[in-house]
């Protein structure tokens, strides 16, 4: 059976036995759908009634198997806080995680690579020691506070941006971009420090390997192995580092959205919880739990595309 084939299996798998514990653990929750919906002064006709009509007497596998071809269409019920299908209610909410995720990543790749690659060439002590310095800084330093840091510094003080006042990429695009910059490089800079040191660990280590000692000797020189054999190799185990990050950017940056006033994922699971809207937490567990899984099969493709040795499962 080829790889993909069975990365596919496994990704099915995966997403319906997450599907199925997602359905669960909301069936347990200690409350009542209907009882919730009409208030407590319904009586307990009007209550049975509405089980009846919400399909709440049905067998569990049966309700789960209801769940699950609603939400194969797109249907996750309607929101009990905002009153609207929580398709709509995600929707309006996606463009401004996926903006942030995807200008976030674009930063940590562009900045961490170049960063990683020239703290690994590093040949004194002092040159290792000013790279583990600032980005152990940068590692340090919370998401909320860095936030806060921007916000004061360019929002307040350069007045670079007004702070709060988001512009949908609809109506204007460079305005989107010119304030999403700032809470993409707060959730970017501890990811970068994380990046550039996993980078330089794993480049070091592959400059110790017997292929570069191989290379070096037929004459091939120290930045020809590093930019046409090394770097791929040591890609690997930060491709999959970075498909975590990605993946936990894509679930909502819960802290930065706050901070930046931005209505992302993120902010609507915290307002979903606190509220007890369950329909729209359990449609973002499910889109949580989605992301993982398809960026995790695609770090494994591009992994065996980087080094063709790793062996099928």
């Amino acid at each position: 059976m080829p790889y993909w084939l069975k990365k596919i299996i496994a990704l099915l798998v995966t997403l319906l036995g997450a599907a199925f514990l997602t359905f669960l653990a909301f069936e347990v929750i200690p409350s009542d759908a209907a009882l919730s919906k009409l208030g407590i002064d319904a009586t307990e006709e009007e209550i049975a009634a509405l089980r009846e009509q919400m399909g709440l007497n049905r067998p569990l596998l049966t309700r789960y198997g209801k769940f699950l071809l609603d939400a194969l269409r797109g249907d996750f019920g309607k929101s009990t806080q905002y009153g609207i299908p929580v398709i709509t209610l995600l929707g309006e909410r996606f463009g401004v995680t996926i903006g942030l995720a995807l200008l976030s990543f674009l930063l940590i790749i562009g900045i961490s690579v170049p960063l990683g690659i020239l703290a690994a060439r590093a040949k004194t002590k002092t040159g290792e020691g000013i790279v583990a310095f600032f980005t152990q800084t940068m590692m340090a330093v919370p998401p909320f506070f860095l936030g806060m840091l921007i916000t004061l510094f360019f929002g307040l003080v350069l007045r670079w941006f007004m702070p709060g006042a988001y512009v949908p990429a609809g109506e204007d695009f460079f305005g989107f971009l010119a304030f999403m910059i700032f809470p993409a490089f707060a959730v970017a800079i501890p990811k970068i420090g994380m990046t550039v040191r996993f980078l330089q660990s794993s480049l070091k280590e592959q400059m110790q390997s017997d292929y570069v000692r191989t290379a070096k000797s037929k004459g091939c020189g120290r930045r020809r192995v590093l930019w046409r054999h090394v770097l791929k190799n040591a890609l690997v185990p930060v491709v999959t580092f970075l498909t975590m990050v990605m993946a936990e950017i894509l679930a909502g940056s819960i802290v930065i959205e706050q901070v930046f006033n931005l209505s992302g994922v993120g902010r609507l699971l915290s307002v979903s919880i606190s509220a007890r809207d369950y329909p729209v937490v359990r449609a973002i567990v499910l889109y949580t739990t989605a992301v993982v899984v398809l960026l995790n099969y695609a770090a494994d493709l591009l992994c065996r595309r980087l080094d063709p040795r790793i062996k099928e499962l």
